[in-house]
């Protein structure tokens, strides 16, 4: 039998598509043809209730993707598969177990796609514990899939084994990168995200530094603890953090640190991104530093907690200087219509509805964070 080789165009399409925005996009248009296929999907990240991954698809039907990620994903038979295997759904389960089994998803399907039959693979990236999920499908009056496909997305796995870790590994990096953008310029500023367990996933220097040195936080066994008799303090945050239903709820914390200084924390909830392990599910952001140490409202902390752009960001800075919204936008440069437009967009974020109210809450959370957190004992 002739052994099947991707086509060279494929290969370098799957490449090409890693800097492409989004993503993987256009590798997936060129295995539906291909493949002869139809509504080819990569999920980065798996769905879970209140969650609704991160999936990248040549479906342009948002109302029906919005469907398979926020109520449908659990009742998929084709979502986890075992690792390295092709599978394809009409091999799994007939048709008649297909309705009465999984009769929503096959509904789903029927009315969303006119679906007949998926292929698909589960992937794992060995260093970030990503698991990538490629899928394929034919629609009615399409032959199902058979033993030649699955041949040939096969002889497309060590291309595809290394597109993976390149984007993997580089999202996990991009991630860093994000929650170091809140100390940029203020190098006393420590931030790493952790898990609903405390495993600490991702940290920038400062915190590195500080975890090394076990000056008032530090690692054990891979999972954030406080020094001395404050270790129930800091566990006790984070699980009333994690407990709440409320995913903008934050926490603030004072731990003693060496020659009889402070950490100030603050802890929020952050969206779970790609680059993370498959198992992870929730996630924290924690920031610290010196409580003895200057004040500062910066433009990277203002969008690290308030999810601002930096436009918008440089706009509340002004703000919180006591700069008026007209001396803010001529002295950015910006008009005052845009000044307006952006203000409003600060304050749908912040949930503010006058200037006095956004200042007074950038201050209270800054001093928070700053120099004003209640002291646990």
């Amino acid at each position: 039998m002739t052994k099947t080789t991707p086509p060279i165009g494929l290969i370098q399409t799957l490449f090409d598509s890693l800097l492409a925005e989004p993503p993987w996009l256009d590798f997936l248009r060129a295995l539906e043809s291909w493949l002869q296929g139809h509504h080819g999907a990569m999920v980065l990240r798996r769905p879970r209730p209140g969650d609704p991954g991160t999936l990248i698809s040549t479906q342009s039907n948002t109302a029906a993707l919005t469907v398979l990620q926020d109520h449908l994903f659990n009742e998929s038979p084709i979502l986890d598969l075992p690792l390295d295997e092709v599978c394809i759904l009409s091999e799994m389960l007939s048709r008649q177990e297909l309705t009465s089994r999984h009769s929503r998803f096959y509904a789903y399907i029927q009315e969303y796609g006119a679906v007949e039959d998926i292929i698909g693979i589960n992937l794992e990236e060995a260093e970030t514990g990503m698991v990538f999920r490629l899928r394929c499908a034919r629609l009615t009056g399409q032959p199902n899939f058979t033993g030649a496909d699955r041949e040939r997305i096969l002889s497309l796995l060590p291309w595809l084994r290394t597109a993976i870790s390149l984007y993997a590994r580089q999202a996990r990096k991009d991630y860093q990168l994000s929650i170091s953008e809140a100390a940029i310029g203020q190098l006393t500023i420590g931030s790493l995200v952790i898990d609903e367990q405390g495993q600490v996933l991702i940290t920038n220097p400062v915190a590195e530094r500080t975890l090394a040195a076990s000056d008032g936080l530090a690692l054990v066994r891979g999972n954030l603890i406080a020094s001395g008799t404050h270790k129930t303090a800091l566990r006790d945050a984070l699980r009333r953090l994690f407990d709440r239903e409320d995913t903008s709820a934050s926490e603030t914390l004072q731990l003693p640190r060496s020659d009889d200084r402070y950490w100030n924390l603050l802890m929020r909830r952050t969206a779970t991104r790609p680059g993370l392990d498959e198992s992870v599910s929730r996630t924290a952001l924690l920031l610290f530093r010196d409580a003895g140490g200057p004040r500062e409202v910066s433009e990277e902390l203002l969008m690290e907690l308030f999810g601002l752009t930096r436009a918008e960001a440089a706009l509340a800075a002004r703000l919180v200087q006591g700069e008026s919204l007209s001396d803010a936008a001529e002295s950015l440069g910006r008009s005052r219509y845009t000044a307006r437009a952006q203000l409003a967009a600060i304050f749908a974020k912040t949930d503010t509805h006058r200037q006095p109210q956004l200042v007074s809450l950038i201050l209270h959370t800054i001093s928070q964070l700053w120099g004003e957190a209640s002291t646990d004992d």
